[in-house]
């Protein structure tokens, strides 16, 4: 199990530095009744990122990529990924490239809607953030991909993604912690704008750092 976890870590940067989330929660905790609505935020972000990663090595699991003897596939589907998300690197790149300087990021209508979004929509903008964002859900998928190589009891199993998800989920648990001290309303206006401003850039190095790991976990597979 310990050899598990240390092989998933690095797969927890991506939840934890993912920009949008941390910025969703500030925008409800800035809100009326703001600690209220992140709570429901950050508990249907741990339960949601919880279960899909337990699905996915189920998943994986039942295609037959658990057990030391990984077959050839699992590899295949680490490289897919890894050329994937590097194609989405270079894109952004080239986007980032052409746009003017000066031109202040835009902030997306769901984000500047959130301190008026009902409590079953927080829980769908919650869950949207974990399988439609390329950086959250490559993390759970990596974490996923190398939890499932590991033939570990249904328990302890459990344990582990419980783990990861909590580890992972700092990021975004941060801001309430934040808006609990003095002077906390401040600090998160601070964060909100500067991860708004430099969200692309934080963006693309995920995307290019995830799509780095997953090569070499494809092809380390698939030469050793």
């Amino acid at each position: 199990m310990g050899k598990a976890f240390a092989d998933m870590l690095p797969y927890t940067l991506g939840l934890i530095v993912s920009p949008f989330p941390v910025v969703a929660v500030i925008a409800l905790l800035i809100s009326a009744n703001g600690r209220a609505k992140a709570l429901l935020f950050e508990a249907t972000w741990l339960l949601m990122s919880w279960i899909v990663l337990i699905v996915l090595i189920a998943v994986l699991g039942s295609a037959g990529a658990a057990g030391h003897a990984r077959p050839a596939w699992v590899a295949w589907l680490a490289l897919i990924i890894g050329a994937l998300l590097l194609a989405m690197a270079v894109t952004g790149v080239r986007r980032a490239a052409r746009r003017r300087e000066g031109v202040a990021p835009q902030v997306p209508r769901w984000l500047a809607a959130m301190d008026t979004l009902t409590p079953s929509k927080i829980i769908g903008v919650a869950a949207l953030l974990i399988v439609a964002n390329p950086v959250n859900l490559a993390s759970l998928a990596g974490g996923a991909i190398t939890a499932a190589h590991e033939p570990l009891p249904l328990g302890r199993q459990l344990v582990l993604t419980a783990v990861f998800v909590v580890i992972g989920s700092i990021g975004v648990l941060t801001p309430y912690a934040t808006a609990l001290s003095a002077g906390g309303e401040q600090r998160l206006q601070r964060m909100r704008d500067w991860l708004i401003r430099h969200n692309g850039a934080l963006s693309l190095l995920l995307i290019l750092v995830f799509a780095l790991l997953f090569l070499a976990k494809g092809l380390r597979s698939l030469l050793g």
